[in-house]
């Protein structure tokens, strides 16, 4: 039997490793006590399923004050009052039978235009190479209304976003060193449990103060989206790594 991709998972492997625990945010099996919890030390989490692809399934909840509480998916909002009203709610409307959920700190993104943005590094390695080599930066931004990337109104260049953005005081030569160690560590990290990989692609959300956060690790990650750059430069290096 193989080692599971979830999420879950994937986290408490990055978590073993020293020099990735701090870019980690609190992440927890979801269970009515670790809602409770993270809501009243963070004030806003995310649940996402521990198997999902491109941001499907991932809901926002916000305390309001007065025992009230705000759900955000894609672009709606909802409001309940009572905490276990509000577990009762998720569970009815976003949990699917069968399947595990995380529940996650809220990462306050920096935005573009006051949508937030993520990172998208890519590492990949030859088939005959155990060395890893990060391929493609980009990134990517939500769609007005939307807390995920998924629903990415377009991407960038790191350098293009950085200048556009609310931390435009930040190099973006400093901030991509610091990507590329974090993607090499984490490549170098998961490639003792999942062996036959070759590619990462790796979600990172940058704050306001220069914070770098692992948002997750994808071991089945869309190339297309470097293919939406005017440069080339990535997107044909990223085609070269895959044949192998």
């Amino acid at each position: 039997m193989g080692v599971s991709v979830g999420k879950l998972t994937k986290y408490k492997f990055m978590e073993k490793n020293s020099n990735l625990k701090d870019y980690l945010p609190n992440t927890e099996l979801l269970t009515y006590k670790s809602f409770s919890a993270f809501l009243d030390q963070y004030g806003i989490v995310i649940v996402k399923p521990c198997i999902g692809l491109r941001g499907s399934g991932v809901v926002q909840i916000s305390t309001l004050g007065f025992d009230k509480y705000q759900f955000h998916f894609k672009h709606k909002k909802v409001e309940v009052e009572g905490r276990q009203q509000a577990f009762t709610y998720l569970s009815e409307n976003y949990l699917k039978i069968k399947k595990k959920y995380i529940v996650q700190q809220k990462i306050p993104l920096a935005t573009i235009n006051n949508c937030p943005f993520d990172i998208r590094v890519m590492i990949q390695r030859k088939t005959s190479d155990l060395n890893w080599k990060v391929t493609g930066i980009l990134v990517k931004v939500a769609a007005k209304g939307f807390f995920v990337t998924n629903y990415a109104k377009g991407v960038k260049t790191l350098e293009e976003a950085i200048i556009a953005s609310s931390i435009s005081k930040f190099d973006s030569e400093m901030v991509k060193s610091e990507l590329k160690l974090i993607g090499l560590e984490t490549a170098k990290t998961l490639q003792e449990y999942y062996k036959e990989r070759r590619r990462i692609g790796l979600d990172i959300g940058i704050t306001d103060s220069g914070k770098l956060w692992i948002i997750e690790a994808n071991l089945t990650p869309t190339i297309s989206m470097f293919d939406l750059l005017d440069d080339k430069t990535m997107y044909e290096e990223i085609k070269e790594y895959r044949k192998g």
